[in-house]
């Protein structure tokens, strides 16, 4: 009797846990000025800080956002791109986490876990209103094949840098290394 309620016991714990794998994820529909309606995975992510997040609706929604991808392993294209992050964050003053907000998204997340955010976000100063992200692996795909059109994993990658007001609809983006100046100007440009 005991072997006989473990065992079903167990099955509805693995019964449960398949079903919650194969749940989908919530996908947003998202209409943005020139371009349509699309779908943004509002994936579960980590903060910097161990912190739960969801993508969409905890990091972009009715708010202004400048978007990047990087890897902490990136030596190169991903140093670039935290100066001119941290830059643009003075430039930003108080503006910083209260009316526009800087995300940065992982695309290695097998490597970069919370802790390594963290120490590589010290290296570049981030301060509140300057979220670093990463995930599950699987969860991660959905956002960065979204948003970058290929999955996870550190490697050569093109620099992107998208500037939101999600509020409106506004979106532009920036493909290549910029000055956080063109950035701030880019933020200007989507919240006329």
């Amino acid at each position: 009797m005991r072997r006989s309620v473990f065992f079903s016991i167990a099955i509805l714990v693995l019964a449960c846990g398949l079903v919650h794998a194969q749940e989908p994820v919530r996908m947003v529909e998202v209409n943005i000025t020139g371009i349509g309606k699309i779908k943004i995975p509002d994936v579960e992510l980590r903060d910097q800080e161990g912190r739960k997040v969801h993508f969409y609706s905890d990091l972009i929604k009715d708010k202004v956002v400048v978007l990047s991808f990087f890897y902490t392993n990136c030596v190169y294209t991903c140093t670039m791109q935290g100066r001119t992050f941290s830059k643009l964050q003075a430039l930003l003053g108080e503006r910083l986490g209260k009316s526009v907000f800087l995300v940065s998204v992982t695309t290695d997340p097998v490597n970069d876990n919370p802790a390594k955010l963290k120490a590589w976000g010290n290296h570049y100063d981030v301060q509140s209103g300057w979220t670093l992200v990463t995930g599950e692996e699987a969860e991660m795909n959905k956002l960065l094949v979204t948003f970058t059109g290929t999955g996870a994993g550190g490697g050569m990658h093109l620099p992107v840098t998208l500037i939101a007001n999600a509020g409106t609809g506004r979106w532009t983006s920036a493909a290549g290394i910029f000055t956080p100046e063109d950035l701030l100007k880019a933020v200007e440009l989507v919240t006329r």
